[in-house]
This record gives structure tokens, C-alpha cells and sequence, in this order.
């Protein structure tokens, strides 16, 4: 029996309240994580899907990026195409509602705002929405769907002969991506090429060896 497990026994056996054996595991591991380098996570099995999410290509859901300052969910971008781009939602719109509970001004964090808005793609979601110029909350629902994700943000022709391609993230989908990039650029005379990579978060291993 390692020195870990059996604290963990001797806790769940003698100390003088009930504790949960699963959360000490929980709790301890991220702490044993911190003595190795910055690289080094544990990821629990509840956050494996929304981690995941940014590098599978796609998620399900309603097409917004929004940040939350002073409580309040602002919507920053909308996403081509998407959802909430067919209904007519505008960056700039506060969600004030969402399914008839109010969600401005109630401290939720933004894992919970997120939870409300995705969902199983052909499922429908109502929201309130406030607009400048509108003095009453505008109702909107939205059937949510699959909104593509993508990892090159920029891919031209720097001058006649250097074409430029910035790489976000190594994807499910950045060799696909790589790839139609070098088709689109190389008709247009590319010989060289700067591939920019600075704030790139990783990813897929296997992603960045293709590419490479």
C-alpha cells in the first residue's frame, strides 16, 4: 500500500467527520501536478468534452463568442452563418434571459452561461436579449446547430512571391485547413513562406507532425 492511499484510508476511517473519498482524490491530484512543470494538468472527466471542444473542429450550440463584465453576458462576435447570425443576434446584445430565468446581474460564472446556451444540435433555446435603442427585451429563439471552429486565422500574399499563414492551434482539422490554405496561395505565386505560430496553444500531437 503507497503512503498516499493509505492517508487517504486512514482519513476516510478515523477522522472525527465524514469525508468524501472521490473529492480528497480530486483535491490531491492538481496539488501533486504543481511540483512537475506548467505543461503538467489534470483534466477531471466532467471537463474532458468542454477542453477537447476548441481542437475537435466543431462544437454544438448557438454561434456567439461573449465576455461577462460586471455580470452581465455581452455578446462580443457573432459567428458567420451560425445560428444566431440567421435569427439576427448582433455583437454588442446583453443576454439578459435565458429560457425565462434571468441570468444579468446574478453572479453565474461563465461555465454556467455556456451550459445554458449549447446543446444537442436541432434543439431550440430562447433568450432575452437588451439593444441600445430598444427600450424593451427582444425574445429570440434559436434552433442551435454545428458551428465550425477554425485554427488558421489568416492565410495571404504577403507580396508577389511570400505568403503568410498563422496557425492558432493544432486542430482536428489544421492540416485540412493547411492544406487549402497552400492551395488557395500557391496560384497566386507563393515560393516562400512564413508560417506564424506565436500564441499558438498546442493541441493534437499528430496535427503538428502532419503539418511538419
Amino acid at each position: 500500500m503507497d503512503k498516499i492511499t493509505g492517508i487517504i484510508n486512514f482519513i476516510e476511517a478515523d477522522y472525527v467527520d465524514s469525508v468524501n473519498r472521490e473529492e480528497l482524490v480530486e483535491t490531491a491530484i492538481p496539488e501533486l501536478l504543481k511540483q512537475l512543470d506548467p505543461h503538467s494538468i489534470y483534466i477531471p472527466a466532467r471537463d474532458v468534452t468542454r477542453v477537447n471542444e476548441p481542437l475537435e473542429g466543431n462544437f454544438e450550440g448557438i454561434g456567439v463568442s461573449f465576455n461577462m463584465p460586471n455580470d452581465t453576458v455581452v455578446i462580443v462576435s457573432v459567428i458567420k452563418g451560425g445560428p444566431s447570425e440567421k435569427v439576427g443576434i448582433q455583437a454588442g446584445d446583453r443576454i439578459i434571459e435565458i429560457e425565462d430565468s434571468v441570468v444579468a446581474g446574478v453572479d453565474m460564472d461563465q461555465n454556467a452561461i455556456v451550459r445554458k446556451l449549447k446543446g444537442p444540435r436541432g434543439t431550440k433555446v430562447t433568450i432575452g436579449i437588451q439593444r441600445k435603442s430598444f427600450p424593451e427585451l427582444i425574445d429570440f429563439t434559436i434552433t442551435r446547430d454545428k458551428i465550425p471552429l477554425y485554427s488558421i486565422d489568416a492565410a495571404y500574399m504577403v507580396n508577389d512571391s511570400i505568403g503568410y499563414i498563422k496557425i492558432t492551434a493544432f486542430a482536428r482539422t489544421t492540416y485540412r485547413e493547411f492544406l487549402q490554405a497552400l492551395d488557395d496561395l500557391q496560384p497566386l505565386g507563393m515560393k516562400h513562406m512564413i508560417l506564424d505560430l506565436r500564441g499558438n496553444s498546442g493541441g493534437y500531437m499528430d496535427a503538428a507532425t502532419n503539418l511538419a
